[in-house]
């Protein structure tokens, strides 16, 4: 090879190195700025999760839970390292995996073109929410992910590459299938991507030389993945399609549920025919570069001022601080509070989100109740989260008293009579009947201030006395 030609390979391989150092470089920045702030509440309830291992959530697939239920064991192999920083770790390298797959699809719309694979991947990290999802851990990056790499799969096994002609024709729909058995453990529709790959093959090649043994290959992967959450469903009544919980990277952003992981998704499809679009003529290029420079500053903002996030109900990577103080307090007052039969009281909270919270940093359990959480969630009929499938204390399980007066009551709630703790951010006045229904007195113990994403947030310790079950 000439001079010439060497000079040429090598100034071509630039710019792409440089995307590449540039994705490394913002996956450790994000890294940091994730690690400087406290959990989420999202994230809390997936720890929560993960501690309950299971084929599935009233909240979701129960992939990501099992995934960090991989990481508390690693935690507990490595104590040094924080629980924070043993799951935040995983978003920004996700975001790599993302701008990897950006990466593919914008080569397969135009091989020829390097440079719209290029700012493809630019701008997708430029976009303010991927950069969001990069600093908690809710796993909507790895979601996403997973998603972009079926269709990146299903597609190289409806047109397979060049370069890959000489590879067996089934190779391609096995890993579209493992990809798609994968997935259903995070996404359950994901499935819906095979009759639409066959769909297209159909389109693009006829009915001639249809790969069956490919299709139905593909097709026994994808069934072993359902086994998981099939089983789980129908052992649980169907509880996701009748349960009001929203997913765990689901957030309520004025009054509309906006799934993060179905949002980079869309974003990371739509972004690569958006540049090659810009590439065609000069006022698509310059209204492309305005909303560059637009995502870009909305990036900044989220990077370097979360509390500044104008839309309310995303998360922030700033979380609830200081929880650390209010447990301690709580172990303390549990301490000095028993009863008279020496026990202390037991722990309830307001929300899943601030029960999963709490019970990340009180390690209790409750000999009446095996397999319990550190801090049960004030009783409901409502399945609005996993708890309600945890064992709780208004559980009826043991042998009630025989009593003349009530010969329907067989069994009654191991805390019959124990003292509580009930944390919520709620007034006095507006606590629920749920609790103050069911004991005989409540008071406000203690109020402990909280930072939530950067904002002064009270939190209210009430002591209960004397539970006696609900009323029905």
């Amino acid at each position: 090879m000439s001079k010439k030609n060497l000079k040429k390979v090598s100034l071509g391989h630039i710019p792409m190195l440089a995307l590449w150092i540039g994705v490394w470089g913002l996956a450790i920045l994000r890294l940091w700025v994730s690690w400087l702030g406290s959990l989420e509440e999202s994230e809390a309830i997936l720890i929560s999760c993960a501690a309950h291992p299971a084929g599935g959530y009233v909240e979701g697939p129960c992939g990501m839970p099992l995934l960090y239920t991989l990481l508390l064991w690693l935690h507990s192999l490595f104590s040094d390292a924080t629980l924070l920083h043993s799951i935040r770790w995983i978003s920004p390298i996700s975001s790599v995996l993302l701008s990897y797959c950006v990466w593919k699809i914008a080569r397969r719309i135009t091989a020829r073109r390097p440079a719209v694979a290029f700012w493809s991947v630019v701008g997708v990290n430029f976009l303010p929410w991927v950069n969001l999802a990069s600093l908690v851990a809710d796993g909507a990056l790895v979601t996403a992910s997973i998603l972009l790499l079926a269709i990146i799969t299903g597609w190289n096994a409806v047109e397979p590459n060049k370069e890959e002609s000489g590879r067996s024709p089934l190779l391609p729909w096995i890993l579209f299938g493992i990809i798609l058995a994968l997935g259903t453990l995070f996404y359950y529709p994901i499935g819906f991507l095979l009759p639409i790959a066959m769909l297209l093959y159909l389109r693009l090649h006829g009915t001639q030389h249809f790969p069956w043994r490919g299709v139905l290959c593909a097709f026994g992967l994808l069934t072993l993945g359902w086994i998981i959450p099939i089983s789980w469903n129908a052992r649980h009544d169907w509880i996701q399609w009748s349960s009001v919980a929203r997913s765990f990277d689901c957030y309520l952003v004025y009054g509309l549920n906006v799934s993060l992981s179905l949002w980079i998704t869309l974003s990371a499809l739509i972004v690569p025919p958006l540049v090659l679009l810009a590439s065609s003529g000069i006022w698509w290029r310059r209204g492309m570069i305005f909303l560059l420079i637009l995502a870009g500053a909305s990036s900044v903002v989220v990077l370097i001022m979360p509390d500044k996030i104008i839309l309310s109900g995303l998360p922030s990577p700033r979380g609830v601080k200081e929880v650390g103080e209010l447990a301690h307090e709580i172990v303390a007052l549990r301490t000095q509070r028993r009863d008279l039969s020496g026990k202390e009281p037991i722990l309830i909270a307001s929300t899943p989100g601030l029960a999963s919270l709490l019970g990340e940093k009180i390690n209790t359990g409750y000999d009446e109740l095996q397999g319990a959480p550190p801090v049960f969630v004030a009783e409901s009929p409502s399945l609005n989260s996993s708890y309600s499938l945890w064992p709780s204390y208004a559980d009826a399980l043991v042998p009630a008293a025989k009593d003349i007066l009530y010969t329907e009551e067989k069994t009654v709630s191991p805390f019959l009579g124990r003292k509580a703790f009930y944390i919520t951010t709620e007034a006095a006045n507006e606590l629920p009947q749920t609790i103050t229904g069911a004991f005989n007195a409540v008071g406000l113990l203690k109020e402990v201030p909280l930072l939530k994403n950067g904002k002064p947030v009270t939190v209210r310790i009430y002591q209960c006395d004397g539970y006696r079950a609900l009323a029905l």
